[in-house]
């Protein structure tokens, strides 16, 4: 057993924030390589070798107790820039190239830190693989950002190509500088099956709870996180007693700190660094497969974190989307723990997310290996179903009305001795301190009503998104194949027949807008560069599909929205696996009554992919058509198929296109910190806004100090104030924004 002694003497900021205006990639290409290798060919930037084998085996010593941060990835800290590595050359036309070749051998992805990060206007910047599969960028000078940082998404394999394109006549010499490098020696996402997967045999998937239900929403409160690019954990979306709709994201604090083992976190600095992906879920039960990794948001705002009882309270940087479904989960301060049975959420080893019954009642206890304020975490001492593992910390504990409770700290359980975790309590979380900044209280009751417990809400009731699903709906997610063609190939993908397009009809109630649509697919082995699929929308006309409504490219990618100073970046997703693909229309479509939604397949001369299809003999009522020289065809007619099915191709679909909706309050204007020891006011503005005038007041309206604040921050001494409850409010142009501060 490992004993973590922790450091209690850090600094603490209370952290609420303004927006950040996320920057995306301009696409484009670099330079074709093969023309210019020569030219570049000979510098390499070698990362040293490292034990995997000890990195391994100290992962696993991390496993026992603290469940937090499944680590995937090995970070070396670089300082590479135009000064000192790589190689330049000119173009014709003048441009100056600047090309930076890294290697690190083994890696199954690697990722970068930009952390000098300055471009004049007209230059570009790329990352690519050496075959040039895969491409991040460009990147310009609408990336730049105050605090001159860029991290971009993993480009897969051990090599990665940073290439620099800068104009003759540049305003300035471009600033780059490769801070940090991160070597995956597990997947990004770490479920593989047949690899880490084999020691989860007892931790059923998601799916399979969903089948009994009336628990979606429930599956829809859990959140997997990737923090500071190198390790996972699990988080829940809470909801408060304002019901206003606000992100709020609670998770344990020794993910944060990687286990207490960074001395004196940054713990503002940490959320920023934070990857949210929703709705990561197998869409089988029986057989766990990769889920839906492209619903990600990336940020986080620090609110509140205690150590001592290993509570981390964060806000996202906007509003989850729509289709993203989410659900923000009620909770109860219960000092018994609420009534079993209960269920636990997570993503154990960054998988798709799992669930665990437990039977008994709770039992508060003390952590045993940690320095956590005595009995203050719910004792689970046997699982009726499950165990947790890394990456567990921070799944959230439900009682029977589906009710927070607790989040996972850690313990010993395991597949083949599932007892003895711990769960530190909410009601333990609530006011342990005066400091909002260290509480749950200042951030769940915002309406001030003491409510002992409240339940939970879609931030969208007024106007939900919908996932349609034929094989869903009929519970019959395990029943699928990929049916193959008598003469080779896929039966509902290329083959002999020369069909190409494939589709499923679905009907809704008058008028819906699509969203955009999952599917679920076997491994496609087809060259990125070459595959050619489209997720294809049909208007249906006497029951058949006519006009094409839209068509979205199918290239699946990481898309993640970053904190101030870092940009939105899109990374390929893999397709070597079976899994789940969600693809996002530009905007929603309308459609009334029936309509139809497949895939067009245009790759030559051949190509693997296809939708898993439900098997012979499961369905009697066919809802698949099949495209061919004679038109749509219903697949029990289609030579070669000969039987009802269903492909597995879901559309989500909403009854409005959010015009009529009442928009979702925006996050406030600016990030206003206090920070205790120091006793100051730290004040960070919107890029948008050039100056502000800050006033504080004593909760009897008595204005206390007033400052004018020009540029984008500013720190505001507050020695004279005596400890107390205030309000800062912040003005600029004609609105304003108001805060309680707990000095």
């Amino acid at each position: 057993m490992k004993y973590i002694y922790i450091c209690i003497g850090i600094t603490l900021l209370l952290a609420t924030g303004g927006r950040c205006m996320a920057q995306l990639s301009r696409g484009g290409r670099p330079l074709p390589l093969a023309e210019t290798r020569g030219l570049t060919e000979h510098r390499v930037e070698e990362m040293p070798p490292f034990d995997l084998a000890l990195e391994l085996m100290r992962d696993s010593a991390e496993n026992v107790g603290l469940r937090g941060g499944y680590k995937f990835a090995y970070k070396f800290v670089t300082d590479f820039g135009r000064d000192n590595s790589g190689a330049s050359f000119r173009l014709n036309d003048g441009t100056l190239v600047w090309r930076l070749r890294i290697r690190s051998r083994g890696a199954l992805s690697i990722n970068i830190l930009f952390t000098e990060f300055e471009l004049p206007e007209g230059a570009k910047l790329f990352l690519y693989d050496p075959k040039q599969r895969q491409i991040l960028g460009a990147f310009d000078c609408l990336n730049n950002s105050e605090d001159g940082l860029l991290p971009v998404a993993p480009v897969w394999g051990e090599e990665i190509v940073v290439e620099y394109q800068e104009p003759e006549r540049a305003a300035f010499a471009g600033k780059i500088r490769v801070g940090e490098i991160n070597h995956a020696y597990r997947s990004l996402l770490g479920y593989e099956p047949g690899g880490d997967a084999k020691d989860m045999w007892c931790m059923p998937a998601t799916q399979c709870l969903a089948s009994e239900g009336g628990r979606d929403s429930l599956s829809r409160t859990t959140v997997l996180l990737t923090i500071d690019g190198t390790r996972a954990c699990t988080g829940v979306l809470v909801n408060n007693t304002s019901n206003d709709g606000r992100p709020l994201l609670l998770t344990a604090s020794h993910c944060l700190n990687n286990n207490f083992q960074i001395s004196n976190p940054d713990y503002v600095a940490i959320a920023g660094r934070i990857i949210t992906f929703f709705n990561y879920n197998s869409p089988t039960c029986d057989t766990v497969i990769r889920g839906a990794e492209e619903m990600s948001m990336a940020s986080a705002r620090l609110l509140g974190v205690n150590e001592s009882v290993d509570m981390a309270l964060l806000e996202l940087n906007g509003m989850p989307p729509p289709h993203f479904r989410p659900f923000y989960a009620g909770w109860t301060l219960d000092e018994k723990g609420g009534l079993p049975p209960y269920t636990v959420l997570h993503h154990p080893r960054a998988s798709p997310k799992r669930y665990n019954r437990v039977a008994d009642t709770l039992t508060l206890r003390t952590f045993p290996i940690s320095h956590f304020q005595a009995n203050s975490h719910w004792n689970v001492g046997l699982y009726a179903e499950g165990c947790t593992d890394a990456g567990s910390s921070g799944g959230p504990l439900f009682d029977d009305s589906s009710r927070l409770v607790g989040l996972l700290s850690g313990g010993n359980s395991s597949c083949n001795d599932p007892r003895d975790d711990f769960y530190y309590a909410l009601h333990k979380a609530w006011e342990p301190s005066s400091n909002a900044g260290e509480q749950l209280k200042a951030w769940l009751d915002t309406a001030g009503v003491k409510a002992n417990q409240i339940g939970g809400i879609d931030p969208y009731e007024s106007s939900p998104s919908y996932r349609l699903s034929n094989i869903m709906e009929a519970r019959l997610n395990d029943s699928i194949e990929v049916a193959q063609h008598p003469q080779g190939g896929n039966l509902f993908g290329l083959n002999a027949s020369g069909a190409k397009e494939f589709a499923e009809e679905y009907q809704v109630f008058g008028t819906a807008y699509v969203e955009g649509a999952y599917i679920v697919t076997p491994s496609v082995t087809d060259d990125p560069s070459t595959m050619k699929t489209e997720i294809v929308l049909y208007a249906s006309i006497n029951g058949r599909a006519a006009d094409e409504l839209h068509s979205e490219p199918f290239s699946p990618a990481y898309k993640d929205m970053s904190p101030p100073g870092y940009a939105v970046v899109e990374a390929p997703k893999r397709l070597n696996r079976a899994q789940e693909t969600f693809v996002k229309f530009a905007a929603p479509v309308k459609v009334t009554g029936s309509f139809f939604i497949g895939y067009r397949i245009s790759s030559p001369p051949y190509s693997s992919f296809a939708a898993y299809n439900l098997r012979r003999g499961m369905t009697v009522g066919n809802t698949t058509w099949i495209r061919s020289t004679g038109g749509w065809i219903q697949a029990p007619q289609f030579a070669n198929v000969g039987f009802a099915t269903s492909l597995f191709i879901d559309p989500v679909v909403r009854y409005t296109d959010g015009s009529s909706v009442e928009p979702v309050p925006e996050l406030p204007p600016a990030g206003i910190y206090t920070e205790r020891g120091r006793r100051a006011l730290h004040i960070v503005l919107e890029p948008n806004i050039s100056s502000a005038i800050l006033i504080l007041y004593d909760l009897n309206g008595r204005k206390l100090i007033e400052r004018r604040i020009e540029g984008s921050s500013a720190t505001i001494e507050l020695e004279d104030q005596a400890p107390g409850i205030y309000i800062a409010q912040l003005r600029y142009g004609t609105e304003s924004y108001s805060q309680k501060l707990v000095l």
